[in-house]
């Protein structure tokens, strides 16, 4: 069983909660159903994340389910989780300070869309990646932050 935090999971928070607000956002939802929804698709996500990593792992080698190893799977898994933390925190202080949902929702879905390319070239930066392989990275960065706002777009 592996075990340690899943850098990959980052990607999946915020495209979870970017989609989810992109979506919910059309339906003039509130910023308390905006930030319920987007929790709840962001645990059950994580969950669902995590059982496919256990469930995984015991394909792979047999053996009897303990509440350490699911503990350890939830774990490697919460990423997903901090993944989201920007973009949840952008559309807070977007409620708090009275911003429109409107605004608040484009500044969630830009913010959403920066972390996705600053991520991409923090990754490439910390592995001294060569300058090619470092503009693909980053290009798989802006192709996802795009389409969080395409999605935006498209349903709008």
């Amino acid at each position: 069983m592996a075990t340690g935090l899943n850098p990959g999971g980052l990607v999946y928070g915020v495209l979870a909660v970017a989609t989810v607000i992109a979506a919910e956002s059309t339906r003039q939802e509130t910023f308390p159903r905006l930030l319920v929804a987007s929790l709840v698709t962001l645990v059950l996500y994580w969950l669902a994340h995590a059982y496919a990593h256990h469930w995984g792992s015991h394909l792979q080698r047999p053996g009897e389910w303990s509440l350490k190893e699911i503990g350890r799977s939830a774990a490697h898994e919460a990423s997903i989780l901090l993944g989201a933390v920007l973009p949840v925190a952008v559309l807070l202080l977007a409620w708090v300070t009275g911003v429109s949902r409107e605004t608040a929702v484009t500044a969630v879905l830009w913010t959403a869309g920066g972390e996705l390319v600053a991520m991409e070239l923090a990754a490439g930066l910390l592995r001294h990646a060569r300058v090619r392989d470092l503009a693909v990275q980053v290009g798989m960065g802006l192709t996802m932050g795009l389409g969080i706002l395409a999605l935006r777009v498209m349903l709008h």
